[in-house]
């Protein structure tokens, strides 16, 4: 008897990042609850709308931070904004890469950003 074709099915390709996910969680400021899930090997934080994650702060510059994620590693980088970034309350030197694990907290002007970081596990055959 043939295979039924669900029991054929190819499983998708993973999504980015898989196993690992990253996501940023807002703790405050406009849309307290808000989530991002990083989709992409370059997230830029900001206020100017073609941001990939746009924080609506008076206190936080058009392209404040960049976040870098390769594999099982997440960066944040300053881009030379006006008032700084904070990761768990200490400054991130312009230009250098930090690196952000499960529940660090970023703060861009007031507005302050949890860091949600998990693997997938395998889900296994169906029979």
């Amino acid at each position: 008897m043939p295979a039924s074709p669900t029991a054929e099915r190819v499983n998708p390709n993973p999504s980015f990042g898989a196993p690992h996910v990253f996501i940023l969680a807002l703790v405050n400021g406009e849309e307290p609850m808000r989530v991002h899930r990083l989709t992409q090997a370059n997230t830029m934080l900001g206020r100017d709308e073609a941001a990939d994650f746009m924080i609506n702060d008076d206190e936080v510059s058009a392209r404040h931070a960049m976040i870098r994620v390769d594999g099982p590693v997440c960066m944040l980088t300053e881009l030379g904004s006006s008032n700084g970034t904070l990761v768990n309350g200490r400054p991130v030197r312009e230009g250098v890469g930090q690196r952000l694990r499960h529940l660090d907290e970023i703060q861009l002007g007031e507005t302050r950003i949890l860091v949600l970081q998990g693997r997938v596990r395998d889900q296994p055959k169906r029979v």
